[in-house]
């Protein structure tokens, strides 16, 4: 989610290459489509240059949150307890966040306390995104308590940082986000040791390490 936000204060910025763009992720891209989509429907109206079409998510957070997609798809078809249709929800809704906090933030309306929130969720998708490589690499370490309560940390931060200047509607979006990711049954699907989705796991986990190295979490 930073990493769009990111990418959205710099295209406000005068960043973005003129509105050209290559890829490396490939065709067929959930999110991608998602983020073009959204990006037409939020700023039609307000940003019609090159840079303003461009798209806001750069590659390495396009891999990431397909993956991210790949994983939540895996578990809800093979879990009774989950809705098949919410994987779908959760991308769409960290798309439209994320592009919506990162026009706040390019218009300069986050306030000077604002700033310190942004920080601590950065630290806070930091510590989920090392948790997730800790318990793929290491055996038998998959705590649900830990996780479950650092993502609620996620979430108040998101909530604290978005309701000044967002409608119900994106602290709705929020909550949906993160009832999905924090959900037990979810988590023990995906870090139970012989786990059947341990492969779209490790892709997963692959970029969060790229993501981490290049301290973009």
């Amino acid at each position: 989610m930073f990493d769009v936000m990111q990418s959205a204060n710099a295209i406000g910025n005068g960043g973005g290459g003129g509105g050209s763009y290559t890829t490396n992720a490939g065709t067929g891209s959930r999110t991608r489509d998602l983020g073009l989509r959204a990006q037409k429907k939020l700023l039609g109206r307000i940003v019609s240059t090159g840079a303003g079409r461009s798209l806001f998510i750069d590659d390495a957070t396009t891999s990431l949150l397909d993956n991210l997609y790949k994983l939540m798809e895996s578990v809800a078809k093979s879990n009774p307890h989950l809705d098949k249709k919410e994987p779908e929800k959760v991308l769409k809704n960290i798309v439209k966040l994320s592009i919506k906090i990162g026009l706040v933030q390019r218009s300069h309306q986050f306030r000077p306390n604002d700033a310190v929130k942004l920080d601590e969720l950065r630290e806070a998708l930091g510590t989920v995104a090392m948790t997730v490589v800790s318990f793929y690499e290491v055996d038998y370490s998959y705590d649900q308590e830990y996780l479950t309560g650092s993502l609620e940390r996620c979430r108040s931060l998101v909530q604290e940082l978005i309701k000044p200047h967002l409608t119900d509607k994106s602290s709705q979006r929020c909550d949906q986000v993160f009832d999905f990711l924090a959900y037990p049954k979810f988590l023990d699907s995906v870090f139970r040791y012989d786990s059947e989705h341990r492969p779209v796991l490790g892709m997963l986990v692959s970029d969060l390490n790229k993501a981490l190295d290049a301290r973009r979490l």
